[in-house]
Parts: C-alpha cells; structure tokens; sequence
C-alpha cells in the first residue's frame, strides 16, 4: 500500500483537459459499433476519476493543515476551475442516455449510474459556474471564521478544542466552555447571518437559472434523491416529532435525575454526574481501538492497521486542521482517507467508529468496482445509505469496546451512545426544515433566518440547548452546523440512515456478513431499492418509526439498569 503523502499530485490543466473530453466526444458520436463506443467511454471515465482523485487530494491535505500554502492555493485553484470541470462531461452524459448501446452498457455500468447522470445534467451547466465560484468562496469564508482561536482558560485556543470540555463533569467548566464559543458566535454574528444570506441567495438563483422553483428542489437532484421527495421527508419528520420526540423527553427526565438538577441549562451536555473516562487518548487510541476492530472482524482489523500505518487516518488533535471528520475516497487509488480533530474525551471512540464504517464500506466496494467500469459520480452511495454504514459500525462496536473504559465507565458510554442517537433525530430534523424554510421563503431577509430557528426550536422542542445565552435567545445556535453552510440538505440523511443501521446492529451481532453484502453494491443502487432488496426498515413508513422508538426504549431501560 502507497503511503498517502506519497501519491502524486499535480494540477490538472482545464484547457488540456477540455480538448481532449472534446475530442473524445465527437470519436463518441462517430463511433460505429459497442467495443468502439465502449473503448472511448472508459477513456472519458478515466480523465474523470484523475480529476476527481486530484481534486479530493488536495482537498485532503488542506484540511489536513489549514497553514500550507501551497495546497491553500491548490484549493483556491479548484474552487473556481471545479464547476468548469464538471460541465465539460455533461455532453458524455447527453450521449450516453441516448445511446442505442444504453443496453449493453447497463451490464457493465451499475444501474445508478444512469440514475445519477440523468440527475447531473439538470444540475450541471455553464450558466451557474460563476454562481458555484461564489459559493465556492462563501464557504471559505465560513470555513475560515470557525478557524478563529478564542481566549480560554488563560490561552487561545480552537473552537474544537474548547468544545471538548462540553463533557466534563464540572457545571462551572461546562458553562464557561459554552460561554467561550457562544461569546464568540455572538461577536460574529453580523459576518455569520451574512454569509448564510448571501448562500441562499446565491444558491436559489442557480436553481432558477436551471428552471427549479428553488434550491429545495435543486436539492433532490444534488442529493440523488432517486424515489422520494420532499413529502416523504416532511412525513418523515413528522413521524419524528410523534414517536421519537417523546422518547426524547424521557431521556431528558432521566438526564435530570441522573444530574441530581431540577431544570437542565445549556450547558448540561452531558447525561451523568461522572461521564466515562477513557483509558487511551490520540495516537494511543488509534493503536489500541485496532483490538477492537479486529475482534468484530479479521479483514476489518487489517483493513484499518493498513490504512493507520500508511497515513490514511489523521485524527489527532492539531490548531490547524479543519474542527470535523470527515472519510474522503481517492478513486483511482481506491482507498478511504480519514481526517478529523480529536477532542481527547470519550467522544473520540465514536469519531472513529463513524469514520472507519465509511472507509471499510468503501473498501468493501472497492473489490465490485473492479468488475465494472465505475465514474467518480459513484464513489459514494448516495448520502442516506452512506450513513447507514457509518452508524451501523458505530453500533456494531458497542460490544467490543469494554477494554477502552473501566467497567462503570463502559456501561455509562453505551447508555450514552444510544441517548445521543435518539436524542439527534429532532436537532437533524430541524436543521432540515430550517434549511427548507429558508430556501423556501420568497423575499427573505437577513434578519428573518434567525426567526426561523427559534420558531422550530420550540416546534422540535429544543429550548434547552437554544436558551439561556444571548447566542442562543436570539437564534444563533445554528453558527456551528457546518452543515447548514457547506453541505445544505445533506443533514437529513443522517436521520434517514439510522433505521438501516440499527437493522445491521442487530443483524451483524456476530458477523459482518450483511454489511460487507450491501457495502458492496452500497453505490449501485437508489435508497428505496436498497432497503427493499436487503429488506431494511424504511423510515418513511409510519409503522416503522413506531416500532423503532418503542424497541429503542426498551434496550435503553435494559441497559440504565445495568448501570443502577
């Protein structure tokens, strides 16, 4: 195995580039049978996935250190040459689904591919190039504000960091954490509402230029909602706020009791007097948690030795690295790389759990796509059964973790794991109607946003984590939702993906099997023939969310009394 710092990087050229897509697409139109037609297909696929693999890793090592130029100005570079890149194969797309050969292709091709270039085409195009290089460099923007190092306990420190003492066990410290990022938030909030603003904007005008109403509905495109739309989310959510918002407020009256408290402040993050310890931080952590992976599954334990030893994970805590984690795909070397920010506390078990689901599924994968010819538009599943991977593993681990905790410790992060869980659906539910009603509204102003909020604060009730602190009484908890302003309408997918990961956790109590059977072909198929093929729960069914959240409260009653 290569090691990551080793592979190759050079800047693509956009002119070269464009030629010779267009130069291929007319041999495309001139072709006169399949193996021709075929031939010229993997040759575009395959400038393709080289774009794409460059453009992830430069991406990769900028969020790796924020500090080094030379990948800064690689990034500036694909920000506004990207969206050229992606218009130069809308032509291959238009070919392909008018091709007499479409037949023969799909035995070569998986199915949702043509799925997905159907999607690309009503979303791609020259007129919106400059709108994307816009958002392009908003999202820097947002990016480099959360870069900020605030004044605590005597030093500056990152947001990230700070955001570690969430979880101890002192309230005074707690609060003062919150106080630090919610002061700071509150200091920006001009530069953070702006930015927002201008990104609805920005991205509701490309929509209307491609003929969507709005960028809700420019979204079911971009997020390959193949199947469902916005009626199944809202009926979704729906179903949230009837049977998983109850069991929400159980968990907050056992929270109470567990903290010995009345009434529970913004700064009671956390769900027992003493919360779990862990034995092993950082760099030690990532050496002793492959015991872990190895007793769930000998090929997932190598698989991760392999990529830790060969600079593919880089979790530990560092000032100039980016405040998540996230698990990127390098197509043409087909393997998974791990970037994140540990915060040093319990949390980071379940960071690298999370990341480590992504990265074993797209290995799994990684063997299929060998006997296809596969683009870079697939090298992720679309993003609800991508996070059924993620969380299945996150799960699957539970059972093997008990040598990273002390005993009290162990059973106090399993409670804690599933309290989390359930206790995320409404917060996931109400990024996503916040994000529906602002892309929604006509004539929105700036000041409307933060009136939006709290008006689904109260609706998903979560007053207690949006109260308290000036921030958070005038509505500006959202600040810290990445998601909102990189990846809008990406976040309910997380809540989507939980049913079928909770379906894994049960099914693969003592084998990986089923999550290396539907890893496989995890980028092949929609969401909705997925879950019916390997007769997973779907979360649009009202029944479904029902029996979840009753079967939900019984393993948690089970396990606090283990706990008691």
């Amino acid at each position: 195995m290569l090691d990551f710092n080793k592979i190759k990087y050079n800047r693509i050229s956009f002119e070269d580039t464009s030629n010779n897509i267009n130069a291929l697409i007319v041999q495309l139109k001139e072709s006169s049978n399949y193996e021709q037609f075929l031939g010229i297909c993997k040759k575009v696929i395959f400038i393709q996935n080289h774009i794409e693999e460059m453009c992830d890793y430069a991406d990769i090592r900028n969020m790796r250190n924020l500090n080094d130029n030379f990948f800064k100005k690689e990034m500036d570079y694909w920000n506004e040459y990207k969206p050229k890149f992606d218009v130069l194969f809308v032509p291959f797309y238009q070919i392909i689904m008018e091709s007499k050969y479409k037949k023969k292709l799909s035995k070569v091709m998986p199915t949702n591919f043509f799925y997905t270039i159907e999607f690309q085409t009503k979303i791609t195009s020259e007129d919106i190039i400059e709108l994307q290089q816009k958002e392009n460099q908003l999202k820097t923007c947002y990016r480099e504000l959360n870069r900020s190092k605030i004044m605590f306990d005597g030093e500056e420190q990152t947001i990230g960091k700070i955001s570690g003492y969430f979880s101890n066990k002192d309230q005074n410290i707690r609060k003062k954490a919150h106080d630090a990022i919610n002061d700071y938030y509150y200091s920006k909030q001009k530069e953070y509402d702006n930015i927002l603003y201008e990104l609805v904007n920005v991205r509701n005008e490309q929509a209307k230029k491609l003929g969507f109403k709005n960028y809700v509905a420019y979204s079911l495109f971009k997020h390959r909602r193949f199947g469902y739309d916005y009626k199944n989310i809202n009926q979704f959510r729906h179903n949230i706020i009837k049977y998983i918002i109850p069991l929400c407020d159980k968990i907050t009256n056992w929270q109470k009791q567990e903290l010995g408290i009345n009434e529970l402040k913004y700064y009671d993050t956390i769900y027992f007097s003493e919360m779990p310890n862990l034995r092993f931080k950082g760099e030690e952590l990532l050496n002793e948690i492959s015991n872990v992976f190895s007793s769930i599954d000998a090929e997932l334990g190598n698989f991760y030795k392999n990529i830790l030893n060969h600079g593919y994970i880089d979790l530990s805590h560092r000032d100039d690295k980016v405040n998540f984690a996230i698990t990127n795909y390098l197509v043409e070397t087909g393997l998974p790389v791990i970037t994140g920010n540990f915060k040093d506390n319990y949390l980071d078990v379940s960071t690298v759990t999370h990341e480590v689901g992504h990265a074993f599924q797209k290995y799994c994968s990684s063997f299929l796509d060998k006997k296809y010819i596969v683009s870079s538009l697939l090298k992720y599943p679309t993003m609800e059964i991508a996070e059924m991977f993620s969380y299945a593993m996150e799960l699957i681990s539970i059972e093997h973790l008990r040598n990273l905790f002390n005993a009290d410790d162990y059973k106090k992060f399993s409670v804690s794991k599933l309290y989390n869980l359930i206790s995320m659906m409404p917060y996931i539910c109400l990024v996503d109607e916040f994000q529906e009603k602002i892309y929604s509204k006509e004539n929105l102003k700036v000041d409307d946003i933060r009136k939006i909020w709290l008006e689904l604060v109260k609706k998903y009730h979560l007053e207690k984590s949006n109260s308290g602190h000036i921030n958070l009484d005038t509505g500006g908890y959202f600040y810290r939702q990445s998601h909102i302003y990189t990846d809008p309408f990406y976040y309910i997918d997380y809540a989507l993906s939980y049913f079928g990961a909770i379906a894994l956790w049960t099914s693969c109590s003592n084998d990986l099997n089923l999550f290396k059977d539907i890893a496989q072909v995890a980028s092949y198929y929609p969401f909705n023939k997925l879950i019916e093929k390997y007769h997973l729960p779907n979360p649009f069914n009202e029944v479904i969310v029902q029996d979840i959240s009753t079967k939900l409260e019984k393993r948690l009653i089970l396990m606090k009394k283990e706990i008691k």
